[in-house]
């Protein structure tokens, strides 16, 4: 159900990963069984993630992430089913719409059947495309930049480690869908980061800095590396002198709109 192989389509042209005439007979079958509605979702990204620890390399890891899912629509209740294994969505049709259906036999009642919105149907593919494509930078490239920022970030003898990294994505995307939507698209993102630990004679202190977004080796290229290092080990030694936040059951006063973020944040991720 993938075309040939599942290398990474080069450089925002044509190329795709799914078979689309297998695939839209996998969405016909989908009907045949009942099906009101039913779409295809694949997402490949590429990655790559390098780490200094104290100038020295820890790791350079290149990546690649595949999966889809499968969304299905019959009598008024979804069924998704979402795999890496993408030569086996026609197989998990029926089961799918097996499942919409039992889903849909739970329904409290009075509740109303899902229905969807009159949208466009569209057939493109959109690439955005960077100045410099992110995926052609080499390992020594990389490695100069977060030295860099190791370079000045770790100019003081109450620095005691200093760890940067490198990440970068390309996401790709496409969608079919039984309404004969056909769209492919794709973008890229890339971060530098880095945190710094400094010390004098008490507790350890740490700084976190990263600079990054959408976009490709442009967006490295035109930080100030030398900056970003020397900016987060001014904060580390900074923070040496910072008085604790008082401890204890403490007044919150929190924007209602934020406090689940804060939740899962404080509380979600520790958990």
């Amino acid at each position: 159900m993938v075309i040939q192989s599942q290398n990474a389509p080069d450089h925002g042209r044509s190329t795709k990963y799914l078979d689309r005439t297998r695939m839209n007979n996998a969405l016909e079958q989908a009907m045949d069984f009942g099906a009101t509605y039913a779409a295809i979702r694949l997402m490949a990204e590429p990655t790559s993630s390098v780490r200094l620890k104290d100038g020295q390399l820890e790791h350079a890891m290149p990546g690649q992430e595949i999966g889809a899912t499968l969304r299905i629509l019959a009598d008024g209740a979804w069924g998704v089913h979402s795999t890496t294994d993408i030569s086996n969505i026609p197989n998990e049709i029926e089961s799918t719409v097996k499942l919409a259906r039992a889903v849909a036999a739970r329904r409290p009642s009075g509740s109303k059947p899902i229905q969807l919105a009159e949208i466009p149907v569209l057939q493109d593919e959109i690439h955005w495309r960077p100045k410099k494509d992110v995926r052609n930078t080499d390992l020594q490239t990389k490695l100069d930049m977060l030295q860099s920022i190791h370079s000045s970030a770790n100019d003081d003898d109450r620095i005691i480690s200093v760890a940067c990294g490198w990440s970068d994505e390309h996401l790709h995307t496409e969608l079919l869908t039984t309404e004969g939507m056909d769209r492919t698209w794709s973008f890229q993102r890339s971060m530098v980061n880095g945190m710094v630990t400094a010390r004098d004679g008490g507790d350890p202190v740490s700084y976190r800095m990263r600079h990054g977004g959408e976009g490709g080796l442009e967006l490295i290229e035109a930080c100030d590396l030398g900056g970003l290092g020397e900016h987060a080990r001014i904060s580390a030694l900074r923070l040496l002198k910072a008085e604790r936040a008082p401890s204890g059951k403490l007044p919150l006063i929190a924007d209602r709109d934020l406090t689940g973020v804060y939740i899962h944040e404080a509380l979600g991720h520790p958990c």
